[in-house]
């Protein structure tokens, strides 16, 4: 009886991860973007600049101008450049940028929404209701020459206030290792605000900060604590840029032979080839990398020429080379 329950876990299991392959899958060659379908058939030669994939490898949008559902291999008209997705009121939108606006798209509920402004992107800072328990988004929209608006987690992404600021102008407030709210200075105020987002405290400017890089001067965040009702709190970072590694570990395709090609992965030395099991002469250098800081998809990189392929095996069926053939050909 354990034998046969087993079985069925891991024939559920298999069913349900084949189920995840996507029927088409971009390819980069020579600096332009194609697809092939899970079988390495061509189905568009490469024509477009650039691509952005999103939503768990489910679509994938070229040149702002075509986008396709992965899963299915429908194509329709994009929305515009895909810039990145977030949760708004708790539903998910895709975010766009057109020539003149930013528009937020729901696929599933055929919903879409177009902003008054552009921005160049939007994302989410949590804010923690420590007593409460509780969390709420601001909504940072990044615009041209560094600046920012705060806008309100809602459908239409209200301004909190109709000013624009450099991030040196804004100072989140934090405590036990959590953003609890945010400051920044209006005239001769400093203004605080709580995860609610709302206005809890504005202390008139008496003394600047002997720190170029902050904000708040040191007496300032001495009160902080008073201000936000917790035991301690500090100014944290309000736009640090993380350092993000791009490589992943390739030796898991060594040793695995691609059913219907001759193309394999193989290591010599501390160094990666394509190889064609027919024509021992032929090999190509490769190395892995990450596509997609939001969300990194894995994918192999062609050192000899501007070309890639998409190889992650939550999404496509590994060991499988999908890059036309006709192209690996003249890339040798």
């Amino acid at each position: 009886m354990k034998i046969v329950i087993a079985l069925f876990v891991l024939t559920f299991t298999i069913s349900t991860q084949a189920q995840d392959y996507r029927k088409i899958v971009p390819f980069k060659y020579q600096n332009k973007w194609g697809i092939v379908d899970s079988l390495n058939n061509e189905i568009v030669k490469p024509i477009y600049n650039k691509v952005n994939v999103f939503d768990d490898f489910m679509y994938a949008e070229f040149d702002g101008k075509d986008l396709y559902n992965l899963k299915t291999g429908e194509k329709q008209k994009a929305p515009g450049h895909y810039l990145n997705t977030m949760n708004i009121i708790g539903e998910k939108y895709h975010i766009f940028n057109t020539k003149k606006n930013t528009v937020l798209v729901n696929f599933e509920k055929k919903d879409s929404v177009v902003l008054t402004e552009k921005f160049n992107y939007i994302s989410l800072v949590p804010l923690y209701d420590l007593d409460n328990k509780k969390v709420n988004d601001l909504v940072v929209g990044n615009l041209d020459n560094n600046t920012y608006k705060l806008l309100n987690n809602d459908k239409n992404l209200t301004p909190i206030n109709n000013r624009k600021f450099k991030s040196s102008e804004i100072e989140t407030i934090e405590a036990d290792n959590k953003i609890i709210g945010f400051a920044f200075k209006d005239k001769e105020h400093y203004v605080f605000y709580n995860s609610a987002l709302k206005i809890i405290k504005s202390i008139k400017v008496l003394t600047k900060s002997t720190n170029y890089y902050d904000l708040l001067p040191s007496d300032i965040v001495e009160k902080l604590p008073i201000i936000y009702n917790v035991k301690s709190a500090g100014p944290a970072c309000f736009s640090c840029e993380s350092t993000w590694d791009n490589s992943w570990d390739l030796t898991t395709f060594l040793g695995d032979t691609p059913e219907e090609s001759n193309y394999y992965i193989t290591k010599e030395k501390r160094y990666y080839y394509l190889k064609n099991s027919s024509d021992l002469n032929w090999k190509i250098e490769i190395y892995s990398d990450l596509f997609n800081y939001e969300k990194p998809y894995e994918m192999i990189k062609i050192i000899s020429s501007d070309s890639s392929f998409f190889c992650d095996s939550r999404f496509v069926k590994t060991p499988h080379i999908l890059f036309p053939e006709k192209y690996l050909k003249e890339l040798n």
